[in-house]
C-alpha cells in the first residue's frame, strides 16, 4: 500500500455503524466509562492489540467550571439521598457524593489541572464479518479493564471527524467527554518503561519491549516484600526450539554464581559439559546399581517445627508410606486399591522389622539401615507361608507378590538396593536420558523416585537451593493423583527450606487434565514467576486454564520468535527477550537445551 493511499484512500463511505475506508471496514468505539483506580501504563496492553488504534483527546477545563458542575452533582445526589427509601440504594448514593466531595478536596489541595478527556478505539478489519468479530473481542477486552465503550450508531461520521485535526469541534464531543485530573491522564498514556531492577543478587534475564533491562532476583522475597512475589518458585513453558532451555541454563548459571546450591533432573543429558565446568556431580542413572541406585524405601526427613510438634516419626513415616504408594502407582497404574492398601501394610511391617515405626527417632537411621524391596518381598513371602488356608487376604497377597516380584528380579538394578549416590559439590545433575527410553511405567516410577531423592537434597535451610525439574508433566498422570500431590507438596513447602523450584514443561495440557486439575492449579498457583515462551494454539488454551491470560497475550504467545517470552513476575507481566553473552553461551557447553 502506497503512502498516498494511506493519506488519501480511494473511497470513504459512512454507514450507520461503521465506515468503509478504501478496502478496510472500520468502526470507532467511544469510551464512556472508566475504572475508579488507574495505574501507570493502564492502556499499554490495549494499544498492542493488532488491528486497533487508540485516539486520546484532552481539553483543559477551568477549575471554576468543574467546581460548579461537581457542586451541582453533589447537591443532586444529596437530594436523591433524602428522597430515597431503600437503604441499600441510599448507602450507594451516600458513597457517591462523599467520593465527589473528597475529589474536590484533592483537586484544591494538589492544584491539579482538569481536562475533558475523550478516548476512542478505532477498530479495522478486511471484511464486514471480520469487523463484527473484532468489535466483540475488543469490547469484551475493554470491559475486562472495567471500562465501557460504545459504537455510536448514525454518528460515526461525527465521531470520526472529531478525532481528525482538520475538522472543527463536533457536537458529539459535548456528550462523550469525562472530566479527569492531569495525574490520572498521565497514568492513562501507554508509553511506559517496564523494566525490572531487583536489588541483591540479580540475573540479567533479558530486555523488555522498550529496551529496559530485566535484572531478576529469584529470591527477592528474602530481602524485600513485593506483591505476589512471596516465594522463589518458577515455571518455564515453551515448545521445542522456543528458547526455554537456554533460559533455564541462564538461570542455573546465575544462581550457582550467586552461591546457591543447584539440583537438576536432566532428561536429555545436556548438562554434562556445564556440570564439569563448574566442578559439579553429573550422576548417570541409566545403569542403576552401583552407578546410581536410589532406594524407593529411603526416608526423607522433610520436617519443620510444625511437624516436630506432631511427632517426627509419625509425620515422616506417614509421608514416606504415601510416597511409596505413589511409586507403586507409577510402576503399575493398574494396581488394584486392595493390593495397594496391602502393600502399605506390608511396607509398615517391613520397616518395623528394621526397628522403624511411628514412634522411632528416624534421625538415627542411615541409608544402609533402611530396608529394601528385597526385604519387602521377604515379608510378603513370609506372610504367604503363614497362611496355609485359602482366604481373601491370601488372594490379595498373592496378587501383590506378582507385582513386586519383577522389582526384585529383572528390575533389581533400578529399584532393589540401598542408595549408592554420593555427591561432593553444590552443582548436582541427575542424568536420566537412558531412563527416558525405558518402558513407560518403569520410566515414570524411576522419575518419581529420583525426584523424591532430589527433593531430599534441598532441605538444608542454611543455603538457598534451586531444584530444577524438566519434563515435569510426566508426574501428572490421570491414574496417579498421588504423584501430582507430591509435586504440589514440593511447590508449597519449598519456601520453608529456602528452596526455589524451576519446573519446565512443553505440555501444559497434562497439568489441566480433569483428573489432576486441582493439583495442577496448586502447582501453578504456588509459583511467583512464569516464563511463557512460544507455544502452539492448543497449548496456549490449556495454559489459560492454569494462569490468567488476556486475548492479546494468547495471540502473541502463538507468534513468539525464539527467545521471546511473556514474563509474569509477581503482579507484573511483560513481553521480554532473553539475551545472553557469548561467554554465557560458551559456559553452557556444546549440547543442546534441556
Amino acid at each position: 500500500m502506497s503512502l498516498k493511499s494511506e493519506i488519501a484512500p480511494k473511497g470513504l463511505q459512512f454507514r450507520p455503524a461503521d465506515i468503509i475506508i478504501g478496502d478496510k471496514y472500520t468502526t470507532v468505539m467511544s469510551v464512556i466509562s472508566y475504572p475508579k483506580f488507574i495505574s501507570p501504563g493502564f492502556l499499554a496492553d490495549l494499544t498492542s492489540i493488532p488491528g486497533i488504534k487508540i485516539v486520546i483527546k484532552h481539553i483543559p477545563v477551568p477549575f471554576s467550571v468543574i467546581s460548579k458542575m461537581l457542586n451541582k452533582e453533589i447537591a443532586d445526589l444529596k437530594q436523591r439521598y433524602q428522597d430515597e427509601n431503600d437503604k441499600t440504594i441510599q448507602e450507594r448514593i451516600r458513597q457517591d457524593y462523599e467520593s465527589l466531595e473528597y475529589f474536590i478536596q484533592q483537586l484544591a489541595a494538589t492544584q491539579s489541572a482538569i481536562y475533558d478527556f475523550q478516548m476512542h478505539v478505532v477498530v479495522s478489519a478486511d471484511s464486514e464479518e471480520a469487523l463484527a468479530i473484532k468489535k466483540v473481542q475488543v469490547k469484551n477486552y475493554i470491559e475486562s479493564m472495567e471500562m465501557r465503550a460504545v459504537s455510536l450508531r448514525f454518528q460515526q461520521e461525527q465521531v470520526f471527524k472529531s478525532i481528525l485535526p482538520i475538522y472543527p469541534k463536533q457536537d458529539v464531543e459535548d456528550r462523550i467527554g469525562t472530566p479527569i485530573p492531569s495525574p490520572t491522564i498521565a497514568a492513562m498514556y501507554p508509553f511506559i518503561f517496564d523494566s525490572i531492577k531487583d536489588p541483591g543478587l540479580s540475573t540479567l534475564l533479558g530486555v523488555d519491549f522498550s529496551g529496559g533491562v530485566i535484572l531478576f532476583n529469584q529470591f527477592l522475597y528474602q530481602i524485600r516484600k513485593e506483591h505476589n512475589r512471596n516465594n522463589a518458585n518458577m515455571i518455564i513453558l515453551g515448545t521445542s526450539g522456543s528458547g526455554k532451555s537456554t533460559a533455564a541454563k541462564l538461570l542455573l548459571r546465575a544462581n550457582f554464581r550467586n552461591g546457591h546450591q543447584i539440583v537438576v533432573i536432566d532428561p536429555e543429558g545436556e548438562l554434562s559439559e556445564m556440570t564439569r565446568l563448574y566442578g559439579g556431580d553429573f550422576i548417570d542413572l541409566g545403569k542403576g546399581g552401583e552407578y546410581g541406585m536410589v532406594n524407593p524405601l529411603d526416608i526423607t526427613l522433610d520436617v519443620d517445627e510444625e511437624d516436630l510438634k506432631s511427632g517426627l516419626g509419625y509425620t515422616v513415616l506417614t509421608r514416606t508410606l504415601q510416597n511409596l504408594k505413589a511409586f507403586m502407582k507409577y510402576y503399575d497404574p493398574s494396581i488394584e486399591e486392595d493390593v495397594l492398601t496391602m502393600f502399605s501394610e506390608i511396607a509398615q511391617d517391613t520397616y518395623r522389622r528394621f526397628g522403624i515405626d511411628f514412634n522411632s527417632d528416624l534421625t538415627r537411621f542411615g541409608k544402609d539401615d533402611i530396608p529394601t524391596f528385597k526385604d519387602v518381598y521377604a515379608t510378603i513371602k513370609g506372610k504367604l507361608l503363614s497362611m496355609p488356608d485359602r482366604t481373601h487376604e491370601k488372594d490379595i497377597l498373592e496378587r501383590l507378590e506378582l507385582k513386586v516380584r519383577p522389582i526384585v528380579k529383572e528390575l533389581k538394578y533400578y529399584f532393589d538396593g540401598h542408595t549408592t549416590i554420593k555427591t561432593n559439590s553444590d552443582f548436582i545433575v541427575f542424568n536420566i536420558k537412558e531412563l527416558m527410553n525405558a518402558d513407560t511405567n518403569v520410566k515414570n516410577a524411576l522419575f518419581f523416585n529420583i525426584l523424591k531423592y532430589a527433593w531430599g537434597l534441598t532441605l538444608d535451610k542454611r543455603v538457598n537451593t534451586i531444584l530444577m525439574v524438566d519434563e515435569a508433566h510426566i508426574l501428572l498422570s490421570d491414574q496417579n493423583t498421588l504423584g501430582a500431590d507430591f509435586l504440589a507438596q514440593i511447590q508449597r513447602r519449598a519456601r520453608k527450606y529456602n528452596t526455589g523450584t524451576i519446573i519446565i514443561t512443553q505440555q501444559p495440557s497434562d497439568f489441566c487434565d480433569r483428573a489432576v486439575i486441582t493439583q495442577g492449579k496448586a502447582i501453578f498457583d504456588n509459583a511467583s514467576y512464569y516464563l511463557v515462551m512460544g507455544l502452539k494454539k492448543q497449548a496456549v488454551e490449556d495454559l489459560s486454564l492454569l494462569i490468567d491470560l488476556n486475548e492479546n497475550e494468547k495471540e502473541n504467545i502463538k507468534k513468539y520468535n525464539q527467545g521471546d517470552a511473556l514474563f509474569v513476575c509477581g503482579s507484573r507481566r511483560m513481553r521480554i527477550r532473553v539475551v545472553l553473552t557469548e561467554r554465557e553461551l560458551d559456559s553452557f557447553g556444546s549440547g543442546g537445551g534441556l
